[in-house]
């Protein structure tokens, strides 16, 4: 066997150390591409991880079903716990810090895709609290229930009124009264709307509120938002439609 001359070991050994090297600069890219994509995951909004869910979950639900469909308001309902015994699902497609202008870009993926015979809406509160006019509240909220009419012609639409709030949210800056006032003329507003598209309007409103047109405050933990307490009263009043 011929004897290797010192050359040719020396470009074996450097052929071997590059190779080394590649294979180190692959692992390290890789890992350093992986933590970027985990990066990139994290710096996604709520809003867009939860579309992302409900698109992934549009291949497994079944349509025809019950959606329910606003902000953090219905996020937050936890729709087993209470729809769990109806003949039909209830699926939630509610998304913390939704508005209006939301859930009208988003309707595809969250209820034309499903096809829900039974659809529940509410929407409102989070445009209140950002500074929206009712005026420009009710051209997104027709909007809404226009694509809804035109996409699901058959689908039986309920539109819940805006809830109160109570003093707790004046920590966050909410001037509770000037709020409370445009609530209830969004109400107002809502109500001759959708029955005239031929839509279900329930006054949520009435049964959350104290003599002083605030949110009642065993309804509420922050002010804004139903507790379980206030999910029952809810469900108590919702129910024995959807069950019809």
């Amino acid at each position: 066997m011929k004897k290797l001359a010192l050359k040719d070991i020396l470009y074996l050994v450097a052929i071997i150390i590059l190779l080394i090297a590649l294979i180190i600069v692959s692992v390290l890219y890789g890992l350093e591409r992986t933590k970027k994509m985990d990066a990139e995951n994290e710096a996604l909004s709520y809003y867009e991880q939860k579309c992302a869910a409900f698109e992934l979950e549009n291949y497994n639900f079944s349509k025809g079903q019950i959606v329910f469909i606003g902000d953090s308001i219905t996020d937050g309902y936890p729709l087993d716990n209470f729809y769990g015994d109806l003949a039909l699902r209830t699926y939630n497609r509610g998304i913390s810090g939704d508005r209006t202008s939301g859930v009208y870009r988003r309707l595809k993926l969250s209820l034309f895709d499903l096809a829900p015979v039974k659809i529940v809406l509410m929407i409102g509160i989070n445009d209140i609290n950002m500074g929206q006019t009712n005026d420009e509240i009710m051209i997104n909220y027709t909007s809404i229930i226009e694509d809804i009419k035109t996409n699901l012609p058959s689908a039986d639409v309920t539109c819940l009124s805006v809830l109160p709030m109570n003093s707790t949210i004046e920590q966050y800056g909410v001037d509770l009264a000037k709020a409370t006032a445009q609530i209830k003329d969004l109400n107002s507003r809502i109500k001759p709307f959708v029955e005239g598209k031929g839509y279900r309007f329930i006054d949520l409103f009435t049964h959350f509120a104290d003599e002083n047109d605030h949110l009642i405050t065993t309804y509420s933990d922050d002010g804004l938002h139903p507790n379980y307490a206030g999910y029952v009263v809810w469900t108590n009043v919702l129910k024995p439609i959807l069950n019809s």
